[in-house]
């Protein structure tokens, strides 16, 4: 698997640029001094968001895509995958086993992948056998595949693992503290790193109740192009960025942290991760 730390390319749709430009010349004046980040923009897309729908790198040159039909988006709201790949010159393969995986419910390692199990009712072709249907993802992405139970969607609208947790490394994740989580979301996610020696990083996280929509408060959602990371911080009454921000820096101490405030978009329901799409050229 191709990591988004090894990316040299940030895409954002041009519709962030359209819809939110105060926010999209934020996001070019943080990357503006890293001379070795190109941005660009996604043609033919129909919203502010990205990663969903844009396929996976796996190796430097094997894209894979799969089926893009969000259960939660009405379709008329569906970006297509195919015209933006075709508009944006790319060359894709497809999922052999045609499942239907959004972008932003994959986080990756070199050697595996977790998603969530929401995975599972957007397939629902596979309800009597959901092994079956993650030893497929498998096999499209020829790595390994772990899961972890996903927000029901009265608290998530999604259900991505991308607001839930994301890698440091190959042994250590950080993701939303397990105190704050419901039982069988804790549950979950400590069987997972038991059974995979993994280390468990808290980052704090709140949830802003008047918007059921809202990622506001979502601090793993951030961006990690080459060496750098875009870290998410609120304006909320809430907000913990200061804790959040001594945790993502002692994660990370060898990448620069740039913290970046982009609320007007996360009140719509994605963050940094959300909004981008990496590719190592």
């Amino acid at each position: 698997m191709v990591l988004d730390t090894e990316c040299n390319t940030v895409y954002f749709s041009e519709k962030l640029k359209e819809n939110f430009p105060d926010e999209f010349a934020l996001i070019c004046e943080k990357l503006a001094p890293f001379e070795y980040i190109n941005i660009k923009l996604l043609k033919g897309t129909k919203d502010e968001w990205a990663r969903d729908y844009m396929p996976i790198q796996t190796h430097a040159k094997r894209l894979l895509k799969f089926r893009y039909q969000p259960s939660y988006e009405p379709r008329s709201n569906w970006t297509d995958p195919t015209t933006v790949i075709k508009e944006n010159n790319l060359k894709c393969r497809f999922s052999k086993h045609n499942i239907n995986l959004d972008g932003g419910n994959i986080i990756k390692w070199k050697d595996k992948v977790i998603i969530s199990d929401r995975v599972e009712t957007e397939n629902h072709i596979y309800k009597d056998d959901p092994d079956l249907l993650y030893q497929r993802i498998a096999d499209d992405l020829k790595t390994e595949v772990l899961k972890i139970k996903a927000h029901e969607e009265k608290d998530d609208m999604t259900g991505h693992i991308d607001g839930m947790m994301r890698f440091v490394d190959g042994n250590t994740l950080i993701g939303n503290d397990l105190n704050q989580e419901y039982k069988a979301i804790k549950n979950s996610i400590e069987n997972l790193c038991e059974k995979n020696n993994f280390k468990y990083i808290n980052m704090p996280f709140f949830t802003d109740h008047e918007n059921h929509y809202s990622a506001i408060g979502i601090y793993v959602n951030f961006l990690e192009i080459a060496d750098v990371i875009l870290f998410p911080i609120f304006n909320h009454p809430k907000q913990k960025n200061e804790q959040a921000l001594q945790i993502i820096h002692e994660a990370f101490p060898k990448r620069t942290i740039i913290p970046i405030n982009i609320d007007a978009i996360g009140k719509h329901g994605g963050l940094m991760n959300c909004i981008s799409w990496c590719l190592k050229e």
